[in-house]
């Protein structure tokens, strides 16, 4: 009897503390709508999340893309669904093909255009246009 309790008590940690693994497509559901922003005296682009990418805000998910090493002396990453020659800003795909990563501190180097898998605190990002669309926080990228 005890073992069964045991059994169970693991199944249910394992599911309550794990990690979330998500997709590209998932990432797809939002869309843009222009607001007008008294603190920029103009209209901006403001996201709107379809229901499944807001059951995400601010949890640990789990994620495969290329790694984009655009300022490793800074800290400043991105993943993305495509190679950095394919990826939103080159003319293929949107903002939702890519998160900026807020990597852990100690991490190592990457390739441009590595494939990783990244875990991490999905945050969705409504104001700061400075930012991406989504940012990971707390993430550890593991190369594949």
């Amino acid at each position: 009897m005890n073992k069964f309790i045991y059994v169970i008590i693991l199944f249910i940690s394992n599911n309550i503390f794990s990690q979330t693994e998500i997709d590209w497509l998932m990432l797809r559901d939002v869309y843009y709508k222009s607001e007008y922003k008294d603190d920029v005296d103009g209209y901006m682009q403001i996201p709107f999340f379809g229901k499944g990418v807001e059951d995400l805000d601010n949890k640990e998910v789990k994620i495969t893309g290329f790694m984009l090493t655009l300022s490793p002396d800074e800290g400043i990453f991105v993943l993305s669904q495509n190679p950095y020659a394919d990826c939103f800003f080159c003319g293929y795909g949107g903002p939702e093909s890519a998160i900026e990563l807020r990597l852990k501190p100690g991490y190592g180097s990457f390739l441009m255009d590595e494939l990783v898998t990244v875990t991490g605190i999905l945050r969705l990002n409504r104001e700061d246009v400075s930012s991406g669309v989504y940012v990971m926080d707390n993430a550890v990228a593991v190369k594949d």
